[in-house]
């Protein structure tokens, strides 16, 4: 009976000095509890939206030229890539089918 009565006590003890509730318990002793994935991937969402709104913010600032103005130059800089790569497979296909004649014989 008198451990009984310690455990109540103790009990007692406990609920009267840790109201807040399990959390507390938990820090006084160094633990904490389990996190949930969701604490974990709401606040990482939060933080990779505001980056998307900072960048976008910084980007239409620091411009250097106008929306249409920019497309354009990107536009132009894709066509003279494809040309340029177009020009250089046309080559390659040259030099290949000069080297598959010499390797033949058919000079």
């Amino acid at each position: 009976m008198e451990w009984k009565k310690v455990v109540e006590d103790l009990n007692k003890n406990v609920s009267s000095r840790y109201d807040q509730g399990v959390d507390s318990l938990l820090d006084r002793m160094g633990l904490e509890q389990k996190r949930t994935a969701m604490d974990v991937i709401v606040p990482m969402l939060g933080v990779f939206g505001a980056g998307i709104a900072v960048g976008a913010t910084l980007g239409v600032l620091f411009a250097p030229k106008r929306g249409d103005e920019f497309r354009h130059e990107i536009k132009q800089s894709l066509e003279d890539l494809r040309h340029k790569t177009q020009k250089t497979a046309e080559e390659a296909d040259e030099s290949a089918s000069d080297t598959v004649s010499e390797l033949r014989g058919d000079t």
